[in-house]
């Protein structure tokens, strides 16, 4: 903890150093320009996605003093743990700014709708989170089921290569289901914005939407059927 907020920082820029490494030198990639941009912006929504859920999926455990003890809208926690790690967001962003300028990418008005597009992801996990935290109070396996999902999910993510390899070579139901997940969309949708000066692709916008509001009603639903006995199982 000595290092604090700088860990915002070092996450991100460790692991896009490996996978430039990795992808520039071991298994040379060269049909991506401004590759380093491309990756933080599938590093950055994913470490965001990531973050939030492991924060939150043990939020309500982890304050189940203060549960016990008063009485107010649960639903406060998860959310206010996912929204305490915006400011990591921030700082990463940043860090996409500086990359952008050394890489030389335009800055078209095209970069209106990144607010839109990360709006939406922290929706959708604001949705997700609330499942999870809700469950792991009543199945405390679910913290490792959330763990390991985010290692297999890391992989069916397309942080350091396109969606266009997966359209490619997933048989179509597997297709349909990666494009499904609504941090791929914005991860396509992000590169479209900045690499590429094109609005987001409307489908899978709209799929990546869809599945983001119906999280969210879920995730509403289910943590308020839930709340009124989380004291007990505390």
């Amino acid at each position: 903890m000595s290092l604090g907020v700088l860990w915002s920082v070092l996450n991100p820029m460790i692991m896009l150093g490996t996978l430039l490494v990795v992808f520039t030198y071991i298994h040379k990639n060269t049909s991506i320009d401004h590759f380093g941009v491309f990756l933080l912006l599938g590093l950055i929504p994913y470490n965001f996605f990531s973050l939030c859920i492991n924060t939150a999926t043990a939020s309500l455990v982890q304050n189940s003093q203060i549960i016990k003890k008063t009485r107010f809208p649960r639903i406060i926690i998860p959310v206010a743990s996912v929204l305490s790690q915006v400011i990591h967001l921030g700082i990463q962003l940043l860090i996409l700014v500086v990359f952008i300028a050394l890489f030389g990418v335009s800055v078209t008005w095209m970069y209106l709708w990144l607010p839109l597009i990360f709006l939406l992801e922290l929706i959708f996990i604001i949705g997700l989170s609330l499942v999870c935290s809700v469950l792991d109070v009543y199945f405390r396996d679910t913290k490792y089921i959330v763990q390991s999902s985010l290692t297999v999910l890391f992989w069916f993510t397309p942080i350091f290569y396109p969606t266009s390899l997966a359209n490619q070579n997933l048989p179509r139901p597997l297709y349909l289901l990666f494009m499904s997940n609504p941090i791929t969309g914005c991860i396509e949708a992000a590169r479209r914005v900045v690499l590429h000066n094109r609005a987001p692709e409307q489908d899978l916008f709209l799929m990546a939407m869809s599945v983001t509001l119906v999280t969210l009603a879920v995730g509403i639903v289910l943590f308020r059927k839930l709340e009124p006995n989380l004291a007990d199982h505390l």
